[in-house]
């Protein structure tokens, strides 16, 4: 706390101490006269210096924009007289004047706090920190004042007598009326020489609030600008701030106000008309480099529009994708910014990252092929980082309806430049592939895999069969999984598909199994493939035949389907007589024929399977084994393409992608056996084909590494585990139609990641605002959020239901946060709507 000192005289005014510590050394009588060097790095006692002066009539050398060598030049050639000579900086630091230093009678070093408190205020070290960017402003409203009066100057009061930087920015930020309440409190005094001395921001005397805030918003965006670009800044003149403490204040004072959850709403709206009134639109479309500035709307839209044309007007396309590539760290660092990441309208940024990501993928593996000797080498690099490769074309390819328009050339060439590139793959490895399948042969198969990890223990465990889950799919749903947790989860493997990469014979290799146990045939009466075993006769080639082979093995009891986990109450506890289940998901498949997997991406599905695989956890399910049949690739056919001629020989099964049968001939098409089989396959190299694809398409049943290489995920949960609380920050009230809640995992959320137990996990929540009394929606958001135990907040923009309720300006709502999982209330709180919401809105 502070009070003063009860020994010293308590009607003493700090005017009059520093007067007579002034007035102690200026009185001395000496020859020459006595001299004071005045050294304030922060520009803390320049106002209180110049009050004391005018008061008691001493000498002042006091201006800020006098360089040093012109003081020096002056001080010499001056007379001699008592003086206090003031400097802006540390004594450590000054330059020209140092000559003079030693004739000096006093050197004052002395910060404004240090002397406060020789002048009596006892200030605890415990609140130092919170007051002294307090104290210059407080200092110079109550210079004149008597010492009992400081005592009323607590940590606790300060909020209430002092306007704090949060007051500042409530002031800037907050609902209209903020003038009034501080005229009301008597602190709209020290508010303006707050605003004006330690922000530099505009006089708020006469003027209404709102005109303020707007002229004190265009004067922050401009000082941002200055500090970003200070080589070329706009031509603001009296909106940008001087560099220094000042300017410091100015710009700590708009990051805050971009971070805070509550007042981002009115960022958006302020900064949107403050850029109406300044030109920083024409002095961005100028710049030859863009800004490290973030905050002008204007700024963002015309360097993201210049940028966005440059590129367009680039046609080819490899060099296209070099300028993406060495633009990717700009556009990165602008989508982090406020326009890219935080506003409820947002810049395309992120749009132009994706493009730029799949070019710099693209001018990586340029020639990546070129050094491949073997099948193996193909693999290896497909297994590490080619199947990024293709998870870039899937954001190439998929649809985006607020995508830019300056940006659908771009894609397209793109897309042009990314199909070339798999094709150029795709011959290489098919070329390896003619002479090398035994290499292939070598690596294991699916079921292998899941065999190899289920006989190492008895672990309540969960067999997930996922139809047409590629690799790139696999470490996609690796990466959601590990998500926020302590300890790394889900592991990838990786397998062979066998050719011609089909279902019926993908997933009788996916069952947990040794190959040399598998017998494939094709019926000619059937027309179609029957795989068995030495002991089970019946054709694993049927889902409802290989359910009957994991009854008979795995002694199996309960087989579910995706849905039947995420939505229904057939998911049983794991238990001694429930150790293995088996769970199906076609959902890539499916939609992968039906044409909607390309459009829509996957996320979607990905989010069902992660959710899926967190439920089969919390029912006891300790380990997951994800396992699939085969891969595909996505392919956008030239209006030309032509088809390869179909093989001459035995003809026993056909499809776009592969023939099947014996003695088969072909001029260019890869010659493959089927493993297990005395049959023998033929597919087109790369992505060609055996009749005209047609349209955009979903394609396997060949020997391409997107078709082959396919992902085993496992996944391995701690038997105990515990899922960490949540803290829901206080709202208290909403002001917008899109708002902000935040949110971070209790008791562990300030511990470092290494002192996390790896038994704590990650929770994945949903946050919703109800109605209290009819429990209807009003506000929500449809993506799970994960909570890391460790973690810090995370900030959750929700948006108003359709159809809109209608609700009152001073209706009270209920936050609600639940688990995602299985909907358990974790934590509530009753705010105050404070805007009008109806269905003209």
């Amino acid at each position: 706390m502070i009070a003063y000192n009860e020994m010293s005289d308590g009607s003493q005014t700090l005017q009059d101490w520093l007067v007579n510590e002034i007035k102690s050394v200026l009185d001395r009588k000496s020859v020459p006269p006595p001299f004071m060097i005045w050294y304030d790095p922060n520009k803390e006692w320049l106002e209180l210096l110049r009050i004391a002066s005018s008061f008691a009539g001493f000498e002042l050398w006091a201006n800020p924009a006098e360089h040093e060598l012109i003081l020096r030049d002056r001080f010499y050639q001056t007379a001699r007289a008592p003086r206090v000579i003031w400097l802006p900086c540390s004594s450590d630091h000054v330059s020209w004047f140092k000559v003079f230093e030693f004739e000096a009678e006093a050197l004052w070093e002395k910060r404004l706090l240090d002397s406060i408190r020789e002048y009596g205020v006892h200030i605890s070290h415990e609140y130092e920190q919170d007051l002294a960017p307090l104290l210059p402003a407080y200092s110079r409203e109550w210079f004149g004042e008597p010492k009992n009066a400081w005592k009323e100057l607590t940590p606790g009061a300060a909020k209430g007598t002092l306007v704090d930087d949060h007051r500042m920015l409530e002031i800037l930020a907050g609902e209209e009326g903020e003038f009034d309440r501080l005229k009301e409190q008597e602190l709209f005094g020290i508010f303006t020489r707050r605003v004006m001395e330690d922000f530099g921001l505009p006089d708020p005397e006469n003027i209404p609030e709102h005109n303020w805030r707007v002229a004190a918003t265009a004067r922050l965006l401009a000082t941002e600008a200055a500090q970003g670009c200070p080589h070329n800044s706009p031509s603001e003149g009296g909106n940008i701030i001087p560099p220094g403490i000042i300017r410091e204040n100015a710009l700590r004072l708009l990051k805050a106000w971009q971070s805070n959850v509550y007042f981002i709403p009115s960022f958006e709206k302020q900064a949107r008309e403050a850029d109406k009134t300044l030109g920083l639109s024409y002095w961005a479309r100028n710049l030859d480099t863009p800004p490290r500035s973030l905050s002008s709307r204007a700024v963002e839209e015309t360097l993201f529009n210049k940028l966005s044309d440059q590129l367009d007007r680039i046609t080819e396309i490899d060099l296209l994708a070099r300028e993406l590539e060495q633009h990717l760290q700009i556009f990165q660092d602008r989508t982090v910014g406020f326009w890219g990441s935080l506003a409820t309208y947002q810049i395309g940024w992120n749009y132009l990252v994706q493009l730029a990501e799949a070019a710099s993928l693209i001018v990586e593996n340029a020639e990546v092929e070129q050094t491949w000797k073997t099948v193996e080498d193909a693999i290896t690099w497909y297994s590490r980082r080619g199947w990024m490769l293709d998870q870039a074309g899937e954001l190439l390819f998929i649809e985006s309806p607020d995508l830019p328009k300056q940006l659908h050339r771009i894609r397209t060439r793109l897309r042009r430049g990314y199909q070339r590139k798999i094709d150029s793959i795709g011959r290489v490895f098919s070329a390896l592939l003619a002479g090398g399948e035994k290499e292939l042969f070598s690596y294991p198969t699916m079921g292998e895999l899941a065999l190899d990890e289920l006989i190492q223990n008895k672990t309540p465990t969960a067999l997930v069969f996922l139809d047409a889950c590629s690799l790139q799919f696999g470490y996609r749903l690796a990466d959601m999984i590990n998500q926020g947790e302590p300890a790394e989860r889900a592991v990838i493997k990786t397998a062979f598909a066998p050719v011609p990469s089909i279902t019926a014979l993908g997933m009788a290799f996916a069952l947990p199994m040794e190959r040399k146990q598998l017998n494939i045939i094709f019926a000619s009466k059937e027309k179609d493939f029957i795989v068995n075993t030495k002991n089970f006769h019946g054709n694993l080639a049927v889902a409802e035949q290989r359910r009957k082979w994991l009854k008979d093995n795995f002694k199996v009891k309960n087989f579910l389907k995706i849905t039947d986990v995420l939505d229904g109450d057939r998911l049983k506890p794991a238990s001694r007589a429930r150790q293995l289940i088996v769970v199906e998901g076609r959902e890539f498949d499916r939609e992968g024929h039906e044409g909607q997997l390309q459009l829509t991406g996957a996320d979607d599905h990905l989010e069902r399977y992660t959710k899926a695989i967190r439920k089969l956890r919390a029912a006891g399910y300790s380990r997951i084994i994800a396992v699939t049949d085969h891969g595909f690739f996505h392919w956008q056919p030239e209006s030309d393409e032509i088809e390869e001629e179909k093989p001459e020989g035995e003809v026993l099964w056909l499809s776009r992608r592969a023939i099947v049968g014996h003695d088969l001939k072909h001029k260019s098409a890869i010659h493959i056996h089927v493993p297990c089989s005395k049959l023998e396959a033929m597919v087109p190299r790369s992505v060609n084909a055996f009749q005209t694809y047609g349209g955009l398409g979903y394609f396997h049943g060949g020997a391409t590494l997107q078709e082959l290489i396919i992902p085993c995920l496992v996944i391995h949960w701690p038997l105990k585990a515990v899922k960490p609380p949540v803290v829901l920050k206080p709202v208290v009230h909403i002001t917008s139609l899109m708002p902000r809640i935040e949110v971070e995992a209790g008791i562990y959320g300030q511990l470092p990641i290494g002192d996390i137990d790896s038994r704590n996990l990650s929770r994945r929540i949903m946050v919703k605002i109800r109605e209290p009394l009819s429990g209807k929606l009003v506000f929500q958001h449809t993506e799970a959020v994960t909570i890391h135990p460790a973690g810090k907040a995370e900030v959750i923009q929700l948006r108003l239901v359709e159809p809109r309720p209608t609700l009152s300006y001073g209706d009270k709502l209920m936050v609600e946060v639940r688990d995602a999982d299985d909907e358990e209330l974790l934590t509530h709180e009753e705010i105050i709507l404070k805007v009008d919401i109806d269905e003209e809105w």
